[in-house]
């Protein structure tokens, strides 16, 4: 069987991260944590044995993704985005610790290479996984692809501010820089950790319930907006104002702090403006139900104050007329309601 084009970019994408990711580890441990040489080998037996695992799983995983790529089922795409994030974070997190201990002149270019890799390869690969690609409809193509700009966008947030932890801390002569703590720090990557896990979860779970042409039914509110806004415009602004005040960290991304205060004035703004939309919708429904009661009260009272006046029957039995009547009057109405001068002039004609 020939694999998709979508196996074959997503199996890329994953191999070469963890290559990469792998090749840091094993050069951190040949040069020593503080520089001198001192190979480790559980670290060999843990990097193999995760690789193998991982390539495994990789194998029917992949097989499920493409399976489930035309329906409106996203478990595969999760368990392989669970399964890929959770031993690349695994790695990373003994990169850290390895960079944090050693005592050589920092590389600061290879720190940097890392963190373009990352923010390459896993908006790409969580890209591939929605599977937008397979939507028919272009213009419901557009829609899904601007939701999902969203999410990459938040991704880079997130990968941004982790990067921080391993990028080279650069301070200038003369200024004191304090170094976070190292409770501090673990409690930076896991956050950050938690983030990557699950918002693309949360987002492939909506794209996979909403998302594919030809469903119908009651659509929920989705989860994933209000998740960001707390999550990424808030908590990520908190860190990073309190990194770069209190302990001046020159590695906090002032463009970052600057696009989630204004995601935050956005998705505030827009709130507020649906939820007046709700409102005035409501209100609009509850006067145009209670009009047609009130209007039928005065067109009773004036039917019977006719029919006082006329001293006839109720007017809805007015008179009948003759067939040759019929034929010579084609154009009145004998409806009461037409006008206020039909019994009369029935009346006088007969």
């Amino acid at each position: 069987m020939v694999p998709t084009p979508q196996v074959c970019v997503s199996t890329l994408v994953t191999v070469s991260t963890m290559a990469v990711v792998d090749l840091y580890l094993l050069e951190q441990s040949m040069l020593g944590a503080r520089g001198m040489s001192g190979p480790s080998v559980w670290q060999y037996a843990a990097v193999l044995l995760g690789d193998v695992c991982f390539l495994l799983a990789l194998r029917f995983v992949s097989a499920g993704v493409v399976s489930e790529a035309q329906s409106s089922r996203r478990g595969f795409a999760n368990a392989l985005w669970f399964l890929f994030l959770s031993l690349l974070q695994l790695k990373l997190f003994f990169v850290c610790h390895n960079y944090r201990q050693e005592r050589r002149p920092p590389d600061p270019l290879a720190r940097k290479t890392l963190t373009l890799l990352l923010s390459v390869c896993l908006p790409s690969l969580f890209l591939i996984l929605t599977g937008a690609d397979h939507m028919t409809p272009q213009r419901r193509k557009q829609e899904v692809r601007s939701r999902l700009l969203w999410v990459v966008v938040d991704l880079l947030d997130v990968l941004d501010l982790q990067a921080g932890l391993w990028e080279a801390q650069g301070g200038s002569a003369g200024v004191a820089e304090q170094r976070l703590p190292i409770w501090a720090e673990g409690l930076v990557f896991f956050y950050c950790y938690a983030l990557l896990l699950l918002l693309p979860c949360v987002a492939l779970t909506e794209l996979g319930a909403t998302g594919l042409p030809g469903q119908r039914g009651p659509r929920r509110e989705a989860l994933y907006p209000w998740l960001s806004l707390v999550t990424i415009n808030i908590f990520t602004l908190a860190l990073r104002g309190t990194g770069m005040l209190w302990y001046r960290d020159s590695r906090v991304s002032t463009v970052f702090l600057g696009k989630n205060l204004l995601a935050l004035a956005v998705k505030l703004s827009s709130a507020w403006e649906r939820h007046k939309q709700e409102r005035g919708a409501t209100g609009a429904g509850t006067v145009a139900g209670a009009e047609p009661e009130a209007s039928t009260v005065p067109s009773q009272n004036l039917e019977q104050d006719e029919g006082q006046a006329q001293g006839k029957a109720p007017p809805a039995h007015f008179h009948t007329l003759t067939r040759s009547q019929s034929h010579t009057l084609p154009h009145v109405s004998l409806e009461p309601t037409a006008t206020p001068l039909g019994p009369s002039f029935i009346s006088h004609e007969l």
